[in-house]
């Protein structure tokens, strides 16, 4: 009897892994932020490069669990390659945000040196 509650139980558990659909908007939404911090520039700037490569490393997991059957496991990678990609293009975009904001004050810096009367 036990031996049927045992195999009864592990066909339920099998049955519950297997019956999670392939989460093809997960992953299309994934790949999609991946290649926007890609074409943001991601790649030039250290930190936003570091979550990228997690990204497209967890990317890479999630394709290889969805060709095992692990569906549910892959999108919880995917969410998480792309909550990596997203701060990826976050910091890419602080970086150049920065950058201007540098440009702009050492153009205004440039502008009070130059307008300052000579002897003072």
């Amino acid at each position: 009897m036990k031996t049927i509650a045992w195999i009864g139980a592990a066909s339920i558990v099998l049955g519950a892994c297997a019956s999670s659909p392939v989460p093809a908007d997960r992953l299309a939404t994934s790949q999609a932020s991946i290649r926007g911090a890609q074409v943001s520039g991601a790649d030039s700037v250290p930190n936003a490069a570091l979550h990228l490569k997690v990204a497209n490393e967890q990317l890479n997991l999630a394709r290889k669990l969805i060709t095992d059957g692990d569906n549910a496991r892959a999108e919880y990678i995917l969410l998480r390659a792309e909550a990596d990609a997203n701060a990826a293009l976050a910091l890419t975009r602080e970086a150049g945000a920065r950058a201007d904001a540098q440009k702009t004050i050492d153009e205004v810096q440039r502008l009070k040196a130059s307008s300052k009367p000579e002897g003072t």
